[in-house]
């Protein structure tokens, strides 16, 4: 077994969730399918993402939903939604939600007003001796250091089981990215929840980016621990019931 020559955010977060979930999809590449919720969190991206693409002047409700028909018949959308596995309701159910969300960022902030120095902006970088890789949504280059943010499609966390350090974790990752990549400072994160639609912010401190790279660093240590001992453990609880490996027999705790 190899580990991946890079961590991302997201692959850190799964081998925190259950190690063994990381080992079948990271390590055995085990495809996991799309759900509902993967695909409306892509195909609100992908419309967001071109809107800011286009002149200040020109990022309208209007602007947004000629983009939003472009996008579907341009990326094939109706026949991924067709092809899901386990579908939550018709084509039009899927369009709904998904535009919902995107007409949701107004509330939030006004496209005409918010200058975007990145989107999915690639990075690099080692860091504490961790190589790491990732896209970053979208950030904004402030006066005081970088603003990075996310976009959210799905419900806010429930604060009794995920800390605000958990929350944060993919974000404060990208600033210690970004600091030991291009030796830039980020100064704040934001998570953009566009179903409800709401904003969390959080002030980047040298506490929060040191317990962010304390994260990395024993997630890696962990990741080689357990490819020596050939072991990675399932961390079995209510989040079992929607793991595709559980469905699948895959996972040993499992298998029929």
């Amino acid at each position: 077994m190899e580990a991946p020559a890079y961590l991302s955010p997201s692959s850190i977060a799964t081998y925190r969730d259950c190690p063994q979930k990381f080992k079948l999809s990271r390590i055995d590449k085990i495809p996991q399918p799309p759900s509902w919720a993967t695909h409306v969190g892509s195909f609100v991206h992908e419309v967001l993402e071109h809107l800011y693409q286009v002149d200040p002047d020109n990022r309208t409700q209007q602007t947004l939903k000629t983009l939003a028909a472009d996008r579907w018949a341009q990326s094939g959308w109706e026949a991924k939604v067709n092809a899901l596995e386990e579908s939550q309701g018709s084509i039009g159910d899927f369009k709904r939600q998904s535009f919902t969300c995107m007409t949701n960022l107004w509330q939030l902030e006004n496209p005409q007003e918010t200058e975007l120095d990145g989107l999915e902006h690639e990075v690099i970088a080692e860091v504490e001796g961790v190589a790491m890789k990732g896209y970053i949504d979208r950030f904004i280059l402030g006066d005081d250091g970088i603003i990075i943010s996310d976009y959210k499609t799905g419900k806010i966390p429930n604060p009794k089981f995920t800390p605000e350090t958990d929350k944060f974790f993919q974000l404060l990752a990208y600033a210690a990215m970004l600091e030991a990549a291009d030796q830039e400072s980020t100064t704040k994160v934001q998570l953009l929840y566009l179903g409800v639609p709401v904003s969390h912010e959080l002030a980047v401190t040298p506490v929060n980016l040191s317990i962010a790279k304390g994260t990395i660093v024993e997630t890696r240590e962990g990741i080689d621990a357990a490819l020596s001992a050939g072991e990675f453990p399932c961390n079995v609880t209510k989040l079992c019931d929607w793991c595709h490996y559980k469905t699948t027999g895959e996972c040993p705790a499992f298998k029929k």
